[in-house]
């Protein structure tokens, strides 16, 4: 049997979703007058370009990122910039365009895009799903279980809970070689959600096979300028420009939850734990209000208004019963990654994190977190 639901999501601050691709400075050209930026397509503008300005534009980009913003801005205050050529049209916030004006490093010209599909951006489903995932691990070893590493036997342990142990649930090696983290954790999430068979994986087993998401439809964003605050050294310096989804967008996503994967079939079960989605929405709740309520209390500490606005706006959505928190993309920040809630506290990984990622200020500490959802999950039929 399957079950259908809708799931609406809305971002109450910006988001970002990374690409792993960058936007390069000779490909689009900012016009600061309607605060818009306009991305290019540089084999088209080549092709389109007459001889003597193609050769101008190839020669300022082999002299750098600042030379071929200012032939692209020549050209298109001139009029000579070929319509053809222009991908699309994004607005830009003030940050942003005061970024690429007094920029003068390559790397503070490149803007990290969305992902596109030939319709727009959108909102990947795999980027929620790994957010539910992250959710679901914590929710799962808070209900009586601890997840500790046996160095000796190279693989993980699952245990009860014990007065002892307190509030950790997670174990690790304190010293951990960085070639092993990539396995390490692959290793957690195998024995903590039941498909982890010694130091093997049965990929087979997971429990989110029985879950489909689909990604959103084409919708609207925004350049913006992200920042790193550190409460006690100048970081305005750490800039990263990026494509993000703004406060207040909306997203439809359809939800499959196939739960006839959790049963037995002739002796073999198909995946090794149901994910019912109440207990799903039920871990949401429980661990991003969590994350959010730490934040919020280092926002208070330092100041971070903005941030604050978020968090009281995110506790106001959360009077209604039927909606629950999520945190998803770039930026969402270690605490909520890694389950450092969960860690003793004198693990490395629980360390209180230093800095803090922002958007949409040239001064960090006035700029909004990035990451935040709210979200309502509705049968379909």
């Amino acid at each position: 049997m399957i079950q259908a639901f809708r799931l609406s999501l809305e971002t109450i601050s910006p988001v970002h979703v990374g690409t792993g691709e960058s936007y390069p400075a000779y490909a689009y050209v900012p016009d600061f007058q309607k605060k818009e930026v306009h991305l290019l397509d540089p084999s088209t503008l080549l092709l389109v370009l007459p001889e003597a300005r193609r050769r101008q534009y190839l020669e300022k980009i082999a002299q750098g990122p600042k030379a071929a913003q200012e032939i692209l801005k020549n050209l298109y205050q001139e009029g000579q910039l070929p319509r053809e050529a222009i991908l699309r049209t994004l607005p830009a916030s003030p940050a942003f365009l005061e970024t690429i004006r007094s920029a003068t490093q390559e790397a503070n010209l490149e803007y990290r895009p969305l992902p596109y599909s030939p319709l727009g951006a959108y909102l990947p489903g795999s980027s929620v799903k790994g957010a539910l995932r992250t959710a679901y691990l914590f929710y799962h070893l808070a209900e009586g279980k601890v997840a500790e590493w046996d160095r000796g036997k190279g693989e993980w342990r699952l245990r009860g809970w014990k007065p002892t142990d307190e509030e950790t649930r997670i174990y690790l090696p304190k010293r951990l070689n960085p070639r092993d983290n990539l396995r390490v954790n692959q290793a957690f999430e195998g024995a903590v959600l039941g498909y982890g068979r010694g130091r093997g994986l049965d990929l087979y087993q997971d429990p989110f096979r029985a879950l489909r998401l689909t990604d959103s439809g084409p919708t609207p964003t925004f350049l913006n300028r992200l920042g790193v605050f550190h409460p006690r050294k100048d970081t305005s310096g750490m800039v990263i420009l990026a494509e993000t989804f703004r406060i207040g967008t909306r997203f439809t996503l359809t939800f499959r939850y196939h739960q006839g994967l959790s049963q037995n079939w002739g002796g073999r079960r198909g995946v090794s734990l149901p994910l019912p989605p109440e207990r799903l929405l039920q871990a949401l709740r429980d661990y991003y209000q969590k994350v959010a309520e730490w934040e919020r209390g280092f926002a208070e500490e330092y100041g971070l208004s903005r941030a604050l606005e978020v968090y009281r706006a995110l506790e106001e959505r959360l009077k209604d019963p039927e909606v629950f928190p999520l945190r998803v993309g770039f930026g969402s920040g270690r605490l909520a990654l890694r389950l450092a809630l969960l860690l003793p506290e004198d693990h490395p990984e629980a360390q209180e994190p230093q800095t803090r990622k922002t958007a949409g200020s040239r001064n960090p500490q006035d700029g909004y977190p990035l990451g935040w959802m709210v979200g309502r999950l509705e049968p379909l039929g």
